[in-house]
């Protein structure tokens, strides 16, 4: 009976260790849910976990940042979806991080002479914290790129160069021998 009821408390006690939740990643300068203005590519820098109050965190935490674009083509009523996914630990003893790099583009289209119709374009970024397959909640923001506009270009016709004709120059000449005259 005694190992019965030391048994349960020691699992009430791992148990009661293993239910604190994660800690979900901060962004310097930026709550959740907010809107950042960036040019692409951009950084995202963390808050450490040791800055933040009661944070529950492990040096074996990976950081993981998704990057998604929701986007459709000119003349297209079908969404399309790109996501591009950078993970990064955090320092072991601050619980310091950085996400450098994020960047995303439309994926390769098969409709020729269009391109991506921007105001139906969404972008936002998720970051979390994953530990041994437990994961925190995330923190994530509204993209807003700063746009530099991009004309569309047209489809290249690849033809054969047509070279005109020019007479042959002959770059070292040999002087012709007279013509003998028989007699």
């Amino acid at each position: 009976m005694k190992k019965y009821i030391l048994y349960l408390i020691l699992m009430s006690l791992s148990y009661i260790g293993f239910a604190q939740n994660l800690t979900p990643p901060q962004v310097e300068g930026y709550i959740s849910a907010s809107t950042i203005k960036v040019n692409f590519p951009f950084n995202v820098k963390g808050i450490p976990f040791t800055k933040i109050p009661k944070s529950v965190w492990y040096p074996t935490s990976v950081i993981i940042a998704d990057l998604q674009m929701n986007y459709y083509m000119e003349g297209s009523n079908s969404m399309q979806i790109n996501t591009v996914r950078k993970h990064v630990i955090p320092d072991s003893k601050t619980g310091a991080w950085e996400i450098t790099g994020l960047s995303i583009e439309p994926l390769p289209n098969s409709i020729p002479k269009t391109r991506v119709d921007q105001n139906r374009t969404t972008y936002m970024l998720s970051i979390y914290q994953i530990h041994t397959g437990q994961k925190s909640a995330m923190w994530y923001a509204n993209i807003q790129p700063n746009y530099v506009q991009v004309h569309k270009i047209p489809d290249q016709k690849m033809k054969p160069k047509v070279v005109p004709i020019i007479d042959k120059v002959i770059l070292n000449p040999q002087p012709i021998p007279p013509k003998e005259i028989k007699k």
